[in-house]
């Protein structure tokens, strides 16, 4: 029999609750992400984040000064974390955890609108999950998707909770949830596969029988088109100031162009690193497939099948989002976290804890599974943490195993206002931790994309060319680190570069990966914060160092 929904009574109680319950969220987000603030990088498209955002905060419009591709948005975040007196990776490893927090109270919340959930059992369950996961398929990070995920879901929330008994959400409810969504978007688009979902899930939600009327669909079409079109005024907010400031072109390349490049058509579908990042998050899946397959007996009437059926297009309309961006970044899985936590807190708060009634018992269930979760996914680096801590705070070693920081202490004491710095590699944020002045508009990689024109969201030009260029600049440090984009270097670009080091410059020194880093690595394709690097200065500057 369907269970009966709460009574508004005692709705100061609720509220009181409501808090503690937000708290423990942001609390337990703290605490579980304390790991994300060991390194410097964690992500090589986060570095790249808070070195646009430094730009930005230093007056630069983004795509201006740094090539990429991602929306303004998203770089504008970062600008503020760098634009505070304090350390912008920090910064934005603590905006994470407090983003995921509220983002984990808002999916209980949520849960709490789909299902009849007084006692929040499957939003707690949805929650944590949703929480523990984010630390797989590169989470730790301070990733984009963990800030679009959390517009999404609030965007959900405020069309929930402006449905009474089936009702239509108001004009100013789907008004709010599109320019929540239109945020998203700046932040990366693939959000409007989200907001596709969002919008189906209104339908199934509120339209009175088994298929939609005419008449039902007159009545929904107007806020509809309302939360569209406030989708739109973010960017068409982003759009009017690059036309007012002369830089539309900038916009066009790195918003339209590059996208059109990297996401083309031709492209095929990568699906090995797909499989490998969903079996990063295989617990969730597993408790979806089942929560499908069990939905008839975990749901207590219409209204609640309902609900699960619009967690289910929810996935559907992601793994669409994942199939059209083709290249399966682990991630681009992020996306999948509030649908599958949601339909995993169905399960268990549905299958094993609605038949448990001591309420310790099942606080210590859920505590129990969390942990369970926690370790399989965070085992690795967890160790690795406490072994880098000790050497850290024992034995004096102050960066042990972070490479960028240990490049910062050694060459920013020298550093003058003038001098600029390259690197070639994936650790763009050595031009962050330094303050050098970049030798190149490519700071991602050091250069352009070899494979596709254009896709760095600059004007493209031939990495020889570019080589060529920079080192025609003569810039006083040149960071190269030891990894995979050097070695696989065309072999006439990567010439220029070894050439020049041995005439012009000399090894001031190199640092080697820690040990640890073997015995115990993150995930495989993200974390290169201590990757081995050199460092060579100009050998005609008469403050060289003696190489170490």
């Amino acid at each position: 029999m369907p269970h009966a929904h709460p009574s508004p009574a005692g709705h100061g109680a609720h509220d009181g609750n409501d808090l503690r319950l937000t708290l423990g969220f942001v609390a337990a987000a703290l605490i579980l992400r304390l790991l994300s603030f060991v390194y410097s990088v964690y992500n090589y498209d986060e570095s790249l984040y808070i070195l646009m955002g430094a730009e930005m905060s230093r007056g630069h419009l983004p795509f201006t000064t740094v090539c990429d591709l991602k929306p303004f948005g998203l770089f504008s975040i970062f600008g503020l974390f760098t634009a505070l007196p304090f350390d912008g990776v920090m910064v934005a490893r603590l905006a994470a955890c407090l983003v995921v927090g509220l983002t984990a109270d808002l999916i209980r919340r949520v849960a709490g609108h789909l299902f009849d959930d007084a006692d929040h059992t499957i939003g707690i369950v949805a929650g944590l999950a949703f929480i523990v996961f984010t630390l797989a398929n590169g989470g730790v990070a301070a990733q984009g998707e963990l800030f679009h995920d959390a517009c999404a879901v609030l965007a959900l929330f405020i069309l929930l909770r402006a449905m009474r008994r089936g009702a239509l959400p108001s004009w100013k409810a789907f008004m709010a949830s599109g320019l929540v969504l239109g945020v998203g978007i700046q932040i990366k688009q693939s959000v409007v596969f989200d907001m596709a979902a969002i919008m189906a899930g209104t339908v199934l939600l509120t339209m009175p029988g088994r298929w939609p009327t005419l008449a039902y669909i007159r009545s929904i079409l107007p806020g509809m088109a309302l939360l569209v079109a406030a989708s739109l005024v973010p960017t068409l907010g982003v759009v009017g100031i690059y036309w007012l400031t002369g830089h539309l072109d900038a916009w066009v390349a790195a918003n339209i162009t590059a996208h059109q490049v990297f996401y083309g058509l031709s492209r095929p579908f990568e699906i090995d690193p797909a499989l490998r990042a969903m079996w990063e998050q295989a617990p969730l899946w597993f408790s979806a497939i089942l929560a499908a397959l069990l939905l008839g007996r975990l749901t207590y009437g219409d209204a609640e099948r309902r609900a699960g059926l619009f967690l289910l297009v929810w996935v559907a309309a992601i793994m669409a989002c994942i199939v059209f961006l083709r290249i399966a970044s682990d991630h681009y899985f992020l996306q999948f976290l509030p649908s599958l936590s949601l339909l995993t807190g169905l399960l268990v708060g549905r299958a094993v804890l609605a038949n448990v009634l001591a309420s310790g018992t099942r606080t210590g269930i859920i505590g129990a599974l969390t942990c369970l979760a926690f370790f399989a996914i965070a085992k690795e680096p967890l160790i690795h943490t406490g072994y880098i801590l000790w050497d850290r705070v024992v034995h004096g070693e102050r960066f042990a195993g972070d490479t960028p920081r240990r490049i910062a202490a050694d060459i920013k004491p020298e550093l003058r206002p003038d001098d600029s710095l390259y690197v070639v590699g994936f650790q763009p944020l050595v031009y962050y931790v330094t303050g050098a002045k970049l030798a190149t508009r490519f700071a991602f990689t050091g250069l352009p994309h070899r494979d596709y024109p254009g896709r760095d969201g600059c004007p493209w030009v031939e990495q020889k060319v570019e080589m060529q260029r920079v080192l025609d600049s003569r810039p006083r440090f040149i960071v190269v680190e030891d990894g995979i984009f050097f070695h696989q270097l065309d072999p006439a670009v990567k010439s220029i570069l070894v050439e020049r080091l041995a005439s012009d410059y000399r090894l001031r020194r190199r640092y080697e990966q820690h040990h640890l880093h073997h015995l115990y690595p993150f995930e495989r394709f993200v974390m290169n914060g201590g990757a081995p690097a050199e460092v060579y200065e100009l050998a005609r500057d008469s403050r060289l160092s003696s190489a170490q």
